[in-house]
């Protein structure tokens, strides 16, 4: 893999300064997105187009919106890598444009992208491209093995941390709360939700990160104390496991939002139940486990509250 400068690419004819690119009617269909971008190269600005082969991470359309929302002032600098296009040309690789329309053999200014996390969208959502460097790589073999060894170390924000940077950029006090049971009980950030009774929309997420107030401010059903209380009991009365599954908070929530059981009802239900019929409601071959715990505690809690009736009677 050789890095080329400026001088070096228009010698070997693969950049002209002045050149025009194919006019947006020739290039575009009516629903089509801009296919050039600026880039700055040796310090001068120069229009090229990305390309594409059918290997490469795919460009969505439907993100144009949500990329609008972003404040460029507020991104951190990257490096934008392409390779040299005649490499894929003498193998016989097709090139396309963002929009996927075939680029004939020795267009000028066009580059294949190199796919790196940090610049997958910026390459056609920041003005002007600034660190760019252009590689020659001997095959398209190597091209692939060097992607290959970048992405193997990037790695993105998972889902809870993705909440965490969202209560990080508004100082949201929900979001907050589930990014620390997540991470307190080590749970994925679905089952967090649930034992805190409350839903996070992704849209509104990333939005949060952007660091902007969503429409609908989410709000905790239960407190942290409560869904750390039922967390912890889950845990002893079925498995570390089995509480940190959706399933078990899944049961708990229809019970306590659906049936209408008191929340100390229930955790009461949960330390008296017997073992043996918590083993039997997950050993039973009904197919749903959900379900069979549902009808196991709901039976329990049902004789529980016959007996305290007998009791204050």
């Amino acid at each position: 893999m050789e890095n080329l400068n400026l001088a070096k690419l228009e010698e070997m004819n693969i950049i002209k300064e002045n050149v025009a690119l194919a006019a947006s009617k020739e290039l575009l269909g009516a629903n089509d997105l801009p296919a050039k971008v600026k880039v700055i190269i040796d310090g001068k600005v120069l229009e090229i187009i990305p390309a594409f082969t059918d290997y490469n991470m795919e460009q969505p359309k439907k993100k144009e919106k949500l990329l609008e929302q972003s404040d460029a002032g507020k991104r951190l600098d990257v490096i934008f890598h392409f390779a040299t296009p005649q490499t894929f040309w003498k193998e016989g690789y097709t090139l396309f444009d963002r929009n996927g329309n075939t680029i004939h053999k020795d267009t000028p200014n066009v580059f294949p992208v190199c796919d790196t996390a940090d610049s997958y969208w910026r390459i056609f959502s920041d003005t002007v491209l600034t660190n760019v460097q252009i590689h020659e790589f001997e095959s398209v073999q190597e091209y692939a093995q060097t992607i290959g060894n970048s992405m193997l170390l990037s790695r993105g924000l998972n889902n809870v941390e993705r909440v965490g940077y969202a209560a990080l950029a508004t100082g949201s006090e929900a979001y907050k709360t589930v990014f620390e049971f997540a991470k307190r009980n080590n749970v994925p950030m679905n089952t967090a939700q649930l034992y805190l009774d409350l839903q996070l929309k992704p849209l509104a997420t990333t939005l949060m990160m952007l660091g902007k107030e969503p429409k609908t401010v989410p709000t905790l059903g239960r407190t942290s104390e409560e869904a750390q209380e039922l967390f912890e009991q889950a845990a002893l009365t079925f498995s570390k496991g089995g509480a940190r599954s959706r399933y078990i908070p899944r049961v708990f929530n229809r019970l306590l939002n659906i049936k209408k059981y008191e929340f100390d009802f229930l955790m009461e239900g949960l330390r008296t139940i017997p073992a043996n019929e918590i083993a039997m409601a997950e050993l039973q071959k009904c197919g749903d486990k959900e379900y069979c715990i549902m009808e196991t505690l709901s039976a329990w809690l049902t004789d529980l509250k016959r007996e305290q009736s007998k009791k204050a009677a």
